[in-house]
């Protein structure tokens, strides 16, 4: 059976993309995990929440070390940028090289590990798809949709749906787990909307859990998803590109203010951030669509 599993960073900062990504997986029947990612973790390969891997401010190594373990595993990833080339977060190639001290020994090592463990259990990491939105087309989106709990719901199901239209095998025998989008408990109309050849039953909607079901596929909406290893797999590609860009982002504005002090873009300090580059901004002809989220 195929799992797939769903997860973003970035929804609440105003400066920087929101990254959205999924995890597709080949497992036996049953589809239960747990204990592969208890061995992966006895063999140093952590898969996990990445709030648990990475702390703002702190080492990006264990999430890096984590993300390309697994990269250099899947048999095959893409990740879809969708950035005006002028954002300041842009990069040709987001898997170019690491921007953590990493051991890239310990990398090399560590994958084929990852992939002999997964060999081990009947399992095959087959995909990995991040979507990177730049701030023009969030705000784009956002202006179209009307809230952003909708735009990341949206986000993820064209994830999932670019999927399927690419392996419509996958589709014949599908989990799908998301986490909870922005406190909504309802997803029926949307599920409708992306996969309208499917006829989804409600089997559950309440806060912890949303649950639907077509004849072969099922969507699982819940707190906390990234108890599942697909979501938190998912989890720690998306932060890594966030963290990424905002590299990148950060860099970008170093080189013109030698002494300004880098953020991550969330709301407090990102008005300190804007305030601090408005003058260079002005003069460089950056319009605000371009570097400030509307929400």
């Amino acid at each position: 059976m195929i799992l797939i599993g769903t997860d973003e960073a970035g929804y609440g900062p105003n400066l920087g993309p929101l990254v959205v990504s999924a995890t597709v997986w080949s497992v036996p029947r049953g589809g239960d995990l747990s204990q592969l990612g208890e061995t992966l973790r006895n063999e140093g390969i952590d898969i996990a929440d990445s709030k648990k891997l990475y702390h703002s401010g702190g080492s990006l190594s264990l999430l890096e070390l984590g993300v390309w373990t697994a990269f250099l595993s899947v048999d095959k990833t893409r990740v879809s940028p969708r950035m005006d080339t002028d954002d300041p977060c842009w990069q040709d190639d987001f898997f170019k090289g690491g921007i953590a001290d990493t051991d890239w020994r310990l990398v090399h090592k560590l994958a084929s590990v990852f992939l002999s463990t997964l060999e081990s259990f009947g399992v095959r990491l087959l995909r990995v798809r991040s979507l990177i939105l730049g701030v023009t087309d969030f705000n784009q989106r956002l202006d179209a949709c009307g809230s952003k709990g909708t735009l990341l719901s949206e986000a993820t199901l064209e994830i999932v749906r670019e999927i399927f239209i690419e392996e419509p095998e996958y589709r014949l025998n599908g989990v799908v787990f998301c986490d909870k989008h922005g406190g909504r408990n309802r997803y029926l109309d949307l599920l409708t909307r992306f996969f309208p050849d499917d006829f989804f039953h409600v089997e559950q909607e309440s806060r912890p859990l949303s649950v639907y079901r077509s004849k072969n596929l099922e969507f699982r909406f819940q707190s906390k998803g990234e108890s599942q290893l697909p979501v938190a797999l998912a989890s720690m590609f998306s932060k890594y590109l966030r963290e990424v860009s905002m590299h990148n982002f950060n860099a970008f504005w170093h080189s013109h203010l030698p002494d300004l002090k880098p953020t991550a873009g969330y709301p407090v300090d990102a008005k300190r951030f804007k305030a601090e580059i408005a003058a260079v901004q002005t003069r460089l002809g950056i319009n605000d669509n371009l570097i400030w989220r509307k929400k």
